[in-house]
């Protein structure tokens, strides 16, 4: 007489997604609508608004995982990414949308200021896609949307390093969905109107 082992399934979790400059505006209204439609979310930002907007996300009734990290600091890509990686999940999508912008004009702008847009705007976003397309390419499977701007279709003489790190994004979104991903992989850039952030 053999005996019976019950089926016993592993519970199922829902797909994951990731949002960077989600304590405010776009970035919070894209964490919502992944909760809204069946997600887990990383929600990251580097202000103190993240534990709410944490909190209202978690309210939709998704896994939240808050992660606190200044993305204009290698050390700060690199703690996002940790955490993301720690939870041993496939990331199904991912919204990189942190950014700032500083309306001036050029030389009149501070350089520090001006370092920490292309570090947030340029770096990051270039670091994570890489690391994002990484990880989806390998198992030919994922979305990505890049937060780019209509500032990225012309010269900003007014926010010109703000502009100029759009079209960078723009142009490096567009690279990557036309020339090295498969069909399985898709990286939108997402033109939005934006004014400055300070």
């Amino acid at each position: 007489m053999t005996e019976h082992t019950p089926n016993v399934t592993e519970p199922q979790l829902e797909p994951l997604a990731l949002v960077t400059g989600a304590s405010s505006r776009i970035g919070f209204e894209l964490a919502k609508q992944f909760a809204e439609h069946g997600f887990d979310v990383v929600v990251n930002a580097e202000d103190e608004g993240l534990q709410k907007a944490a909190m209202l996300v978690r309210a939709e009734g998704a896994d939240v995982i808050a992660v606190r990290a200044d993305l204009r600091a290698p050390a700060g890509i690199e703690q996002l990414w940790t955490r993301v990686t720690a939870l041993d999940r496939p990331l199904q999508a991912a919204a990189l949308n942190a950014g700032v912008g500083v309306g001036d004009a050029f030389v009149e702008t501070d350089w520090a200021r001006d370092l920490e847009i292309m570090q947030l705007d340029v770096v990051s976003t270039t670091a994570l896609l890489k690391l994002v397309l990484v990880e989806m390419t390998a198992r030919n499977e994922g979305r990505v949307l890049v937060t780019s701007s209509i500032a990225a279709t012309m010269p900003g003489s007014c926010m010109a390093v703000y502009n100029a790190s759009k079209s960078f994004v723009q142009s490096l979104t567009e690279a990557a969905l036309n020339k090295v991903l498969p069909d399985s992989v898709k990286a939108l850039g997402n033109r939005v109107m934006a004014r400055p952030r300070d």
